[in-house]
């Protein structure tokens, strides 16, 4: 089981879809970087931001931020479809007569999880540490910061900055494992990447627009973002909520196809 654990590892961390998902996170960083430097020019940024003012801006708020939009599907595509190709392929009788279906299931899930958040923690991660190097960290009047773990941000910014990065590989994970419990009933393997990002879309358009959020906050991109409106606990209970939710739709449908067969 050990085994297998590092062998799905190995395959997923080491892909070209994890590759891809790293680049284009990467590159979705430097476009908000690139414009903020070039709308409020070099000088200013340098006087009155450090490297987390500035990561916190382009990871969401910053003109041009487009990793707080695209994640879900940057987190899907990493290892996501797996079981829909194994279901395809046949691979999962061979793998079932090794180990039972309830191994199987706990294996996926955590190869799956580490897989994304590892990909999303490498990328926001690298951006960091560039801009420590280009700016430092130090005591800055460019950024007013409230929300979940704010109280933090003044008073250990570099804390605050890796508490980002943790944040960002956390949401990874949780739509990573939305996409694979959506696997487990949809044969498709292009809708189990699609659906959970146009859900996410949704809840912070349509949702947001008929007031459900007021009444339970479904908006995924301002817990991504650390808004302001978006308590300290919602930040931790809200993620582990989908969390179960993304497991518990892969444990019971893959028992449920298995039963069926």
């Amino acid at each position: 089981m050990n085994n297998y654990i590092k062998s799905e590892l190995r395959r997923s961390l080491f892909s070209k879809k994890a590759m891809i998902s790293f680049i284009i996170a990467f590159i979705a960083l430097i476009i908000p970087l690139y414009l903020f430097c070039y709308i409020g020019g070099i000088s200013f940024i340098g006087l009155h931001f450090d490297a987390v003012d500035v990561f916190a801006r382009i990871r969401s708020t910053s003109e041009g931020a487009l990793l707080v939009v695209i994640f879900p599907l940057l987190a899907s595509i990493i290892f996501s479809d797996s079981y829909t190709v194994e279901k395809e392929s046949g691979f999962t009788k061979f793998i079932y007569s090794r180990m039972s279906v309830k191994s199987y299931v706990w294996i996926k899930v955590i190869s799956n999880a580490i897989s994304s958040m590892v990909v999303g923690i490498m990328a926001s991660g690298t951006m960091f540490i560039f801009l420590i190097c280009i700016l430092g960290i130090r005591t800055t009047d460019g950024l007013v910061v409230d929300g979940p773990f704010s109280s933090i941000y003044y008073s250990n910014k570099l804390l605050y900055g890796i508490i980002m990065v943790l944040i960002t590989g956390i949401c990874y994970a949780v739509i990573s494992e939305l996409s694979l419990g959506i696997s487990a009933w949809i044969k498709n393997r292009y809708l189990v990447l699609i659906i959970p990002f146009f859900g996410y879309i949704l809840c912070g358009t349509l949702i947001e627009e008929l007031g459900i959020n007021r009444v339970f906050n479904f908006n995924f991109s301002q817990v991504y973002a650390l808004n302001i409106i978006v308590t300290t606990t919602h930040e931790i209970l809200y993620p582990l909520m989908l969390l179960l939710i993304g497991i518990g739709l892969f444990y019971l449908g893959v028992v449920k196809r298995e039963k069926d067969m």
